[in-house]
């Protein structure tokens, strides 16, 4: 792929996590709402809100995708999410993702994974398709995905950042991500700020860099 280009994809990528949401979606995400309790798909006891970087902590991620795969709803059943998965640490860490529901796959489910608990969030799912969508093109097995790998990809930010003096060392959010003009997924991440730069640093899926440049 032409670099000019590849620039110009990684450029947009900052919004991706948000684009498979509709606009008004979009400002719920941004505004980082609350997360509605849903009654029926709350399976696990809350615990109190985490601290550190759940990016960089292995066992924590480990865990939440376990959590997410033994949902009574999922159990023995192969899942596929739509397009990305978004960790992010900061104030409210959390995991975000949409699947296609095993019972209906025409439908796409949102889920967020906070305070130790998974919840389908009806209120940011993804509105029915419409039919010229090829669905099929957009989902990716969750079998390919480690959560714990976020933590990998996380502490190499991290290091990034220290090798240019960034204002902020930790990395606030981490999405796997699926490009389909390039029929490759990767992980994407944060834009590293510095004093006067700004630099962009991608992964391969196993984890080793695939580009580290100043934007």
């Amino acid at each position: 792929m032409n670099l000019s280009k590849l620039s110009t994809v990684f450029l947009c990528l900052g919004t991706l996590m948000l684009s498979a949401c509709s606009p008004s979606e979009n400002q719920a995400l941004a505004a980082e709402p609350s997360v509605p309790v849903v009654s029926s798909t709350s399976v696990t006891k809350p615990v109190p809100v985490y601290r550190g970087n759940f990016l960089k902590d292995a066992a924590a991620l480990a865990k939440a995708e376990h959590d997410l795969k033994t949902l009574p709803r999922f159990h023995g059943k192969s899942l596929k999410f739509f397009d990305n998965i978004v960790f992010f640490s900061g104030p409210r860490p959390r995991i975000e993702l949409d699947i296609q529901n095993p019972e209906n796959p025409e439908r796409i489910d949102h889920y967020v994974y906070w305070q130790g608990t998974w919840r389908r969030n009806d209120i940011l799912r993804k509105p029915p398709p419409p039919e010229s969508l090829n669905i099929a093109q957009h989902l990716t097995p969750l079998s390919q995905v480690r959560f714990a790998d976020v933590a990998v990809v996380a502490k190499e930010w991290e290091q990034k950042a220290r090798s240019v003096n960034a204002v902020e060392t930790d990395a606030y959010y981490v999405s796997f991500v699926y490009l389909r003009s390039e029929n490759k997924h990767f992980w994407h991440t944060a834009t590293i700020e510095a004093i006067g730069a700004q630099y962009y640093l991608s992964f391969h899926t196993d984890k080793t860099v695939w580009e580290f440049k100043k934007l």
